[in-house]
């Protein structure tokens, strides 16, 4: 069940991340980070009350509190990358890293991958650089480079941070998560001042993506307390597929073979580690 959640996640984020993209070549990107994130909280709060929290400790909140933080500078970090056009070299570079820093994690905690979970684990990570290969020339400058790694480190710690949560503790990691990270974001925002209501015209593609974005959170959440770190947050970090394959149905972007051929990786390796 617990994989079956990550690949959820997965697609989520994949949308999501397509429609901040899009959002953040009209609007700054802390604008679109900010506004999406507060837009995101009508979701939470109604998952409060459906997803049961028997016992939540001080430790969930700043575990939530540290993982919202690190999620708010990877999400930042990857639309303002995303805004300059290079999102088939951005979405290998934080797809991979961000799987690998859990992985490292996982298994320093005493998670043990078997041979089959270790060929599903590199089958996703070779998924991820297929898909986001496109025939572009386009070279990705040091700042880009720069911004795709912090955006990487920032997913990998936020999974980390979340996975340290207790079950027993419900969506409440995310209400302390999102208390620490819409104060920054807004607050970045009025620094680069860009903190205002996004036009009336654009206001629909930022709501749609906080409200993707915390679907993916609410589901990844739960996937992270239910199962194994290193194996759900590789599968979380398919991403890239869900971002290609919404470019080819809103877009009509027409994949390349070598994409497709990622494509189909990245459904064999789902289907492996979910076993």
């Amino acid at each position: 069940m617990s994989q079956l959640l990550a690949i959820i996640s997965s697609a989520f984020y994949g949308i999501a991340d397509f429609s901040g993209g899009l959002a953040s070549r009209s609007l700054a990107a802390w604008r679109v980070t900010a506004w999406s994130q507060l837009i995101g909280v009508v979701l939470l709060l109604a998952g409060l009350f459906v997803i049961e929290a028997p016992a939540v400790e001080g430790q969930d909140l700043l575990y939530g509190a540290i993982g919202g933080l690190f999620g708010l500078l990877g999400v930042a970090m990857l639309y303002t990358a995303l805004a300059a056009g290079t999102m088939s070299v951005v979405s290998p570079i934080t797809g991979v890293l961000a799987a690998i820093f859990p992985i490292a994690w996982g298994l320093f905690s005493g998670e043990t991958i078997s041979s089959a979970q270790w060929f599903g684990i590199a089958l996703a990570v070779v998924a991820v650089v297929l898909i986001t290969r496109t025939h572009s020339e386009t070279r990705i400058t040091r700042t880009v480079l720069l911004q795709a790694v912090v955006a990487a480190v920032g997913f990998g710690f936020f999974f980390i941070a979340l996975g340290q949560t207790s079950e027993s503790s419900g969506l409440w990691p995310l209400v302390a998560a999102r208390s620490a990270s819409i104060p920054v974001a807004f607050a970045v925002a009025a620094f680069y001042r860009s903190a205002s209501v996004p036009p009336r015209a654009l206001l629909p593609i930022v709501a749609f993506t906080g409200l993707t974005d915390i679907a993916a959170n609410l589901v990844g959440l739960l996937a992270l307390q239910k199962g194994p770190l290193s194996i759900n947050a590789v599968l979380m970090s398919l991403y890239p597929a869900f971002t290609v394959l919404a470019a080819i149905v809103v877009l009509r972007e027409s994949p390349s073979n070598v994409q497709r051929l990622g494509i189909v990786a990245a459904l064999v390796a789902a289907v492996v580690l979910a076993i």
